[in-house]
């Protein structure tokens, strides 16, 4: 099991690339590769938070991912979810 720091920023509907809010949770997954799989799959994946209590999926369900790019650290990616609002997604190795 690895540790991934996941940042889930809130983008403002109108266009213009402001963030509106931002949340971050350490989760343990089995495998950097698997977890890049994952969202490169829209697999929709439930997990806890190891700190605090972030508690919830990676994609939501309905979710749309573009402009994905990662390193063997670094991971990050856009999502448009069913009600046509847009995230990026940061995670972090840990």
């Amino acid at each position: 099991m690895i540790k991934v720091i996941e940042t889930n920023l809130s983008i403002c509907k109108d266009g213009c690339d402001t963030i509106k809010d931002h949340q971050s949770r350490v989760i343990e997954v089995e495998s950097w590769e698997e977890y890049i799989q994952e969202i490169k799959d829209s697999k929709v994946s439930t997990r806890n938070s190891i700190i605090g209590s972030l508690h919830g999926t990676t994609i939501p369900s309905e979710s749309k991912v573009y402009v994905l790019n990662y390193d063997d650290k670094h991971l990050d990616y856009e999502i448009i979810n069913r009600f046509g609002i847009m995230s990026k997604k940061l995670a972090f190795r840990v």
